[in-house]
């Protein structure tokens, strides 16, 4: 599937919007009139999870980029030049995402890769990407992808790594649950995300308190239709504190609902999906005191959320979600090397991407240079129902420091061979 981000024209409307936005300035400032990109255009590929176990995020991302393509070519293109988006949907498997990546690369001879958040694609394709020797920007969480698996073409500049989100969950319920006991139980989505975050929160939590006793675990499959013996285990094991991470954790609090899970047992992970999922949640399946991350539209002040926010809701009747705003730094990030390189050249492009910093719609980014990880922020919050807006929202928000759980430059080059 080829989509050309230019047909997008139900965006064309709201540009002025989305342009302030997209700069990251101010929503009244005025903008030229720009000159009609011309020449030949800079192809952008990108995999999603378009159907799969993980399309309720692939959606949203490329949704995102279809958006902000539209915005660039509006106002006077890339270098001048039209950009082109290449769609390809991976339906949430690794074969189908390398077999893309791959056409995307060789055939299609696209200019830059970006590729959604499947933990357990991203590594693939970032494979595939230096052996075709271009760029690629990934959103996915897998700490590998910018640690051991990590290589000159390959960068992802939202800090929602395994690590990032395995050791600030450790470090909450530290803070928070030490007087609950020290009986632990985890529950995680068998694929990459899962398996990492679990293996970072044990890691750091065994580090805060050696008293820490990890009783039980329970490895669901990603598109797990039923959780009635995983809820049965749970409730029987009788933990104190229960750490969870989810590929997609809807149907879990769907089905757990009637157990009232939090009032039994702590529960906590910064498992960015969570302020998603909450919102699509009837009232009887929020979790309410679970506590859960990501990227909550409603508490991102500044004027160019407000701004991203409105463009979202005008082009498809509601609030952009998590992987959005993945995207939208991701592809302010792209625009912005080449705009500093002023050429599509590769390594002139991997040149500028590294050490850039820029003021995105989420606050101050920047990206490592030596792993090529970006350091946005995060967000935590314990789950509530908003009678006024009738979904479900993080309430009792915090901000992450998620760059102190980021390695050093002498764990990554360790962790990488020569």
């Amino acid at each position: 599937m080829m989509v050309r981000a230019s047909g997008v024209s139900r965006v064309l409307a709201c540009l002025a919007v989305v342009g302030a936005a997209f700069a990251a300035v101010p929503i009244a400032q005025a903008q030229p009139a720009a000159r009609a990109p011309s020449g030949a255009p800079i192809k952008i590929g990108l995999i999603a999870e378009l159907t799969g176990a993980l399309s309720f995020y692939g959606i949203e991302t490329n949704r995102t980029a279809a958006l902000l393509v539209s915005q660039i070519n509006a106002s006077g293109g890339l270098l001048g030049r039209p950009v082109e988006l290449l769609v390809r949907d991976s339906k949430t498997t690794v074969t189908d995402a390398v077999r893309h990546a791959r056409d995307l690369l060789l055939t299609e001879n696209v200019d830059f890769l970006l590729h959604s958040i499947s933990s357990g694609e991203c590594i693939a394709v970032g494979n595939a990407a230096k052996q075709a020797k271009k760029v690629l920007l990934s959103n996915c969480a897998n700490d590998d992808f910018t640690g051991k698996d990590g290589n000159e073409y390959v960068f992802r500049l939202p800090n929602i790594t395994t690590r990032t989100q395995g050791y600030a969950a450790a470090e909450y319920a530290f803070a928070n649950f030490r007087s609950r006991g020290n009986r632990y139980y985890t529950i995680a989505s068998d694929f990459a995300f899962g398996r990492l975050a679990t293996a970072a929160f044990k890691e750091r939590m065994l580090a805060l308190n050696p008293q820490v006793q990890f009783i039980g675990e329970a490895w669901p499959k990603i598109n797990q239709d039923s959780y009635t013996s995983f809820i049965t285990a749970l409730i029987e094991a009788k933990p104190d504190v229960v750490f969870f991470a989810w590929g997609i954790g809807i149907p879990f609090w769907q089905q757990s609902g009637p157990y009232q899970l939090p009032k039994k047992f702590a529960m906590v992970s910064s498992y960015w999906g969570g302020a998603d999922e909450l919102q699509v949640l009837p009232k009887e399946s929020v979790p309410v005191g679970a506590v859960l991350g990501g990227f909550p539209w409603y508490a991102i002040n500044n004027p160019a959320n407000t701004a991203f926010v409105d463009m979202y809701r005008k082009a498809h009747s509601k609030p952009p979600a998590t992987p959005s705003y993945f995207q939208h730094v991701t592809m302010q990030a792209l625009r912005l090397a080449v705009e500093k390189a002023k050429t599509i050249e590769t390594q002139a492009v991997i040149k500028a991407l590294e050490g850039l910093q820029f003021e995105s719609v989420v606050g101050p980014v920047s990206i490592r240079p030596f792993e090529h990880q970006g350091t946005t922020p995060h967000w935590t919050g314990k789950a509530a129902w908003d009678e006024s807006r009738k979904f479900g929202v993080l309430s009792e928000i915090i901000q992450l420091p998620t760059d102190k759980f980021l390695r050093s430059e002498d764990e990554i080059r360790k962790l990488r061979p020569k």
